[in-house]
C-alpha cells in the first residue's frame, strides 16, 4: 500500500511541475531568491511596541502542490527565515496565499512616541506597507528592511 501512495505522489508532482513549466503566465524567474516563494506585499501594523505582520504572497507550482498534499505548518521555518531580524515572532495563521503574524518588542517606547530600529527582511517584498497607529500609511518598494522610523500612539 506505501508503494501505491508513493508513487501516486510522484506522479501528482511530476505533473505540477510539468504543468507549470509550460503554462504561460508564471515567471518562474520571480522565484529564485525565495527558492518556493514570491513575496507580494507585507503590511506591517505598529501597536505601540508590538506589531502585527501580515503577508501576500504566491508559491511556485511544486510548493503549492506539496502544501495541499502536507499541509501549511512547514512553511513556518521560511516565513521565520523572512523575519529572522525581528524577535519573539508568533505566526498565527499561514494560508495559501498569505499568513498573518504578530511580533513583539518590535519598537521601543521614549516620552510620547515608539521609535522602531530598522530590521532587515529574509527575503525582498515587492511593496512593503507601514501602517501607524494615526491611520498614516507608507509604502516601499523593494524594501531589504524596514526604516528607522517613530510614531506616537493615539
Amino acid at each position: 500500500m506505501k508503494i501505491k501512495a508513493v508513487i501516486t505522489i510522484a506522479i501528482i508532482i511530476s505533473a505540477s511541475l510539468m504543468a507549470a513549466r509550460f503554462t504561460p503566465g508564471i515567471d518562474m524567474e520571480q522565484f529564485r531568491e525565495g527558492k518556493y516563494i514570491h513575496l507580494d506585499q507585507v503590511v506591517i501594523e505598529f501597536d505601540r511596541s508590538d506589531a502585527e505582520i501580515n503577508i501576500h504572497y504566491h508559491l511556485s507550482p511544486f510548493a503549492q502542490v506539496y502544501m495541499f498534499l502536507f499541509g501549511s505548518r512547514h512553511m513556518e521555518p521560511k516565513i521565520e527565515e523572512i523575519f529572522f531580524d525581528f524577535k519573539e515572532v508568533d505566526i498565527q495563521k499561514i494560508g495559501r496565499t498569505n499568513a498573518r503574524i504578530q511580533v513583539k518588542g518590535v519598537s521601543r517606547q521614549n516620552d510620547d512616541y515608539y521609535l522602531h530600529d530598522s530590521r532587515e527582511f529574509g527575503m525582498r517584498p515587492d511593496t512593503l506597507t507601514l501602517v501607524y497607529p494615526d491611520g498614516t500609511i507608507r509604502n516601499i518598494e523593494k524594501a531589504r528592511a524596514t526604516p528607522d522610523t517613530f510614531y506616537a500612539y493615539t
